[in-house]
């Protein structure tokens, strides 16, 4: 992370962004009709999914804020919305998203914050996050499968969230017995040392969570995110000149993130075919379908990174100068 520049925020930033566009252009190339609907897109529409994006953005920080500032180690609302959306972009940028937590790590623990803290914190912070999009995801494939809910997809893509959180629990439960044991069976040598700590800080984590998830910026700032983020789909398709189902595209939206989870950069590639697909399932047209999903990308992926390239390109000379003094 000492090694990270403005200039190579920057480079990566435009790659991202290239390779969004280039995901565009095929769409409007391959996709009929996709074209003719972006080329009429509504100025009006797009300044709305705009504005959506950063009340998301917001409600990503004030999560983030809340996670992570709390005694005995506080982190000022200015810092921690700079780390946030680095954090966005980082996710946007780098395949995996692996530099979002680097950057977390480094700037939280160049103020003071140990690096157990940081950690056991990130355990809070992960399932906070993403309880509004795991609950909606649970409900609307439910209804999928049951055939209730709005929409149409393929039954392995409704059951995958719920496969996730049985995954996630799983883990967690295995991570918890393994602390135990080690606090119960200590170990003299080093390694088993770190390995027994690393151990105790997810259990440690979980213990926190029902504290942090009283606070109203939690699970708040969260639902926020997720619920202004998936309504830049929503105006994408209004931009476009169509007006679809809202159930039908929070289905899409909340299925389409799974392709978060393959190791691309902002899971570009990944989450525009799930989105497509579970929005043809249900009856909406590709070129539709497409060209509201770019507009969604654009707007989201596009704002994220600049966003985010802006805060880190603030938040490396500053922590640099305050670690100097």
């Amino acid at each position: 992370m000492d090694r990270l520049t403005w200039r190579s925020v920057l480079t990566r930033t435009a790659l991202a962004l290239a390779l969004l566009v280039a995901l565009g252009w095929l769409a409007v190339r391959l996709v009929p009709g996709a074209g003719d609907r972006l080329a009429h897109a509504s100025a009006g529409w797009i300044a709305l999914c705009v504005a959506l994006e950063l009340a998301a953005c917001a409600g990503f920080a004030a999560c983030f804020w809340a996670c992570f500032s709390y005694a005995p180690h506080h982190v000022s609302r200015t810092r921690a919305t700079e780390v946030a959306l680095g954090e966005l972009a980082a996710f946007a940028i780098v395949p995996t998203g692996i530099a979002a937590p680097l950057l977390r790590f480094w700037v939280l623990r160049q103020g003071g914050m140990p690096l157990r803290t940081i950690a056991v914190r990130s355990v809070v912070h992960a399932p906070l996050l993403n309880v509004p999009y795991v609950l909606a995801a649970i409900v609307l494939g439910a209804g999928v499968l049951a055939g209730a809910g709005p929409g149409h997809a393929p039954t392995a893509v409704a059951l995958a969230p719920i496969g996730v959180v049985l995954v996630a629990v799983a883990g967690a439960w295995a991570l918890t017995l393994a602390g135990r044991r080690a606090r119960r069976h200590p170990n003299p040598s080093r390694r088993n040392r770190i390995a027994a700590e690393l151990a105790t800080i997810v259990p440690d984590g979980l213990r926190e969570i029902p504290g942090r998830g009283r606070h109203p910026a939690t699970i708040g700032g969260a639902a926020v995110y997720w619920a202004c983020d998936c309504a830049v789909l929503w105006a994408g398709f209004h931009a476009i000149g169509a007006d679809q189902d809202a159930g039908v595209v929070a289905l899409a939206y909340l299925l389409g993130q799974l392709g978060n989870t393959l190791p691309l950069p902002g899971g570009i590639g990944g989450v525009e075919p799930l989105m497509l697909g579970v929005l043809t399932a249900s009856g909406v047209g590709t070129g539709v379908g497409a060209a509201a999903i770019v507009v969604y990308r654009a707007v989201s992926l596009g704002l994220q990174a600049a966003l985010g390239a802006v805060a880190i390109g603030v938040l490396i000379p500053a922590v640099r100068a305050e670690a100097r003094r």
